[in-house]
């Protein structure tokens, strides 16, 4: 049997779902990639995320058995001259670090027939040499506004049955 047409949304939203909480408990504001709009009061934020995801990429191993792939990537953005602490937001990183660095549960969220909100599957960090949840740190990247961005790269691995 094929995938479930329903796995990639259901990715999506409990990835967005978690990422969106953690950022409230950071209390910052997050933009979901392909859900939220950039509003002034967004762009204007001392300090924020933006939440994207690729993937579901999946493949059948074998009958009714699919490895399913997930890519996620979180960038921060903060000001200096607003934020008198310059480590404050590699304190929020290393927050979205932790819970990004265990296993992330897909569970059936949403509105549609069958989204009751139960374990679809689980989704763990990738092992290969490549593979650790990363954290970048690119600096000051506009000398006008006086920004710095900081990016989480993460990838997952889970198994899914159809």
């Amino acid at each position: 049997m094929a995938v479930d047409p329903n796995w990639a949304r259901w990715a999506f939203a409990s990835v967005a779902t978690l990422m969106k909480q953690l950022a409230q408990q950071a209390n910052i504001p997050a933009l979901v990639e392909g859900l939220d709009e950039r509003t002034t009061a967004y762009m204007e934020a001392p300090a924020r995320v933006e939440i994207r995801m690729s993937g579901p990429f999946t493949r059948e191993l074998s009958i009714d058995y699919h490895e399913v792939s997930v890519d996620i990537n979180l960038l921060f953005t903060s000001r200096y001259e607003i934020n008198a602490n310059q480590y404050d937001i590699i304190q929020i990183v290393g927050q979205f670090h932790a819970a990004l660095d265990g296993p992330l549960s897909v569970t059936r969220l949403g509105a549609q027939p069958g989204d009751d909100g139960s374990f679809v599957g689980c989704l763990l960090p990738r092992t290969g040499r490549n593979d650790a949840v990363r954290i970048f740190h690119f600096g000051q990247t506009d000398q006008t506004d006086r920004q710095k961005q900081v990016m989480i790269d993460a990838r997952y691995v889970g198994y899914f049955d159809s």
